[in-house]
């Protein structure tokens, strides 16, 4: 459902709307967050002389802006829309868009005014307290004869996240020729129904300062690891692409650059080592190399998320890459195994035909993708799982078991450990024997998954609203 929004900057000397948060200006995280929680419309009020240039990125999003400064008048009214609510945002707080998204999701329960609040007012990873706790917190005050909305210092109340839910009746009062929201918010509220509705999680931060924007960015950062990632990824490769990817973020490179540059880059140089394993050195800084292309392989998606930035192109141009990489990777062992064993046909045959049920099931596999309309080869195997258990051969339940170690992240670091203990030939049967099972699960699962797609959806039970969140959290 989409709704009109109202960001709000004001004029009480806090950061502007060019300060910075995760390579983005407070402006342009704004506006992009919003959408993410399905705003359409939104009204941008900023201090006078205030840049509102945006990226390109953000003004290709599907929305419809409109800035005004404090004293001027909006071309459409503030309500927008009477019969929606409008979500309103202070332009100082920086959101996950899962918060925002959770805050128009509930609606306003029959509630004029809604005030997003914390159960605790959050601080950084180390748990210092940072600046931005002096933000206001909101509470409820009762004279017997009507409940009013106050805002005051925290202690007070419960810590406001700075977005709220507010009724188009209610918010259709406010002029922007003054330049104080919460002020507006407690004069009105006497004869409003108003509803202090607490988050479970803290996913937002008031930038005030380098430090309070540290903590945003951590904030942020913290929520970037898919729930569909593989344990390598989520325990070890973690660890060091986030804080690889918190440098990225600042350096302007897109995700797709960071794809070329770093995850590309870095396979095929590993893939290069790699045919020629008689030399130790060579063969682990292979190993390494290619963990390390798994690493920026997470860095790339990062970036994308908390940009706000994921596409469906990004999605297929992150698969695309990734599998020349692994062509490629297959092709290095292959020739390694020809050096070692010159003249041996076993091998060869052996290899091609590895090479073979390689594309036969990448192929099907990226033919679903399209059906589905995903970006993620992944896709396949999800619904391999949304399968009722009694229409799952036994081969099904294998692959479903083990599935994670066709994940990048679990062979990926296989290889490396094997390529440290010189076991070129170990990993290359076990690289051979993985291809030759993979092949087997998708090609037995064909008949299912590659019927007629909306009746495969339907079947597995997978509602419409679930397929498109699973996508998106798929989508790099």
């Amino acid at each position: 459902m989409s709704y009109p929004g109202l960001l709000v900057f004001d004029e009480s000397g806090g950061p502007g709307v060019r300060s910075r948060v995760g390579g983005l200006s407070l402006l342009d995280r704004g506006v992009r967050t919003m959408v993410r929680a399905g705003v359409e419309r939104l009204l941008i009020i900023v201090p006078e002389g205030s840049s509102t240039e945006l990226t390109a990125w953000t003004r290709k999003l599907d929305v419809e802006l409109e800035f005004v400064t404090w004293g001027q008048a909006p071309k459409r009214p503030l309500s927008m829309e009477v019969s929606k609510p409008t979500l309103v945002v202070l332009g100082d707080y920086v959101h996950h868009h899962s918060s925002l998204t959770g805050l128009v999701n509930q609606g306003l329960y029959g509630h004029d005014i809604v005030v997003q609040t914390s159960a605790s007012e959050p601080g950084d990873d180390t748990g210092v307290r940072t600046a931005h706790e002096s933000s206001q917190a909101a509470s409820l005050s009762t004279d017997g004869t009507k409940t009013t909305l106050q805002f005051a210092t925290p202690g007070a109340g419960a810590p406001i996240s700075g977005a709220f839910l507010i009724s188009g009746q209610a918010i259709d009062g406010l002029s922007t020729s003054g330049n104080d929201l919460l002020g507006f918010l407690s004069a009105i509220s006497a004869e409003l129904s108003i509803d202090l509705r607490a988050t479970p999680d803290p996913l937002w931060r008031r930038v005030s300062d380098r430090r309070s924007a540290r903590a945003a960015k951590s904030m942020l950062f913290s929520q970037v690891t898919k729930a569909t990632s593989g344990p390598v990824s989520r325990h070890l490769n973690a660890r060091l692409s986030i804080p690889t990817s918190k440098v990225l973020v600042e350096t302007g490179l897109s995700p797709h650059m960071v794809t070329v540059l770093f995850v590309l880059t870095t396979g095929l140089t590993a893939v290069y080592l790699l045919s020629t394993p008689l030399d130790y050195a060579r063969l682990a800084l292979a190993g390494f190399l290619w963990h390390m292309a798994a690493v920026f392989d997470r860095c790339d998606g990062e970036i994308a998320r908390v940009k706000l930035c994921e596409s469906k192109f990004g999605a297929w141009f992150d698969t695309v890459t990734d599998n020349i990489a692994y062509f490629a990777f297959l092709i290095a062992l292959i020739v390694g195994m020809l050096r070692l064993h010159p003249g041996d046909d076993l091998y060869l045959y052996l290899s091609l035909s590895a090479l073979g049920s390689m594309t036969l099931s990448l192929g099907l596999m990226y033919r679903y993708a399209m059906q589905t309309g995903s970006g993620s080869l992944q896709r396949y195997f999800y619904a391999m799982k949304d399968m009722p258990d009694r229409d799952k051969t036994a081969f099904q339940r294998i692959t479903e078991r083990f599935g994670f170690m066709l994940k990048r992240d679990f062979f990926a670091f296989a290889h490396f450990v094997l390529c440290l203990l010189d076991a070129f030939q170990v990993m290359y049967w076990l690289t051979i024997i993985g291809i030759f099972g993979h092949a087997a699960g998708v090609i037995l699962s064909k008949r299912r998954l590659t019927a007629p797609t909306r009746q495969v959806e339907v079947a597995v039970g997978a509602s419409a609203d679930a397929l498109a969140a699973r996508r998106a959290e798929n989508a790099r």
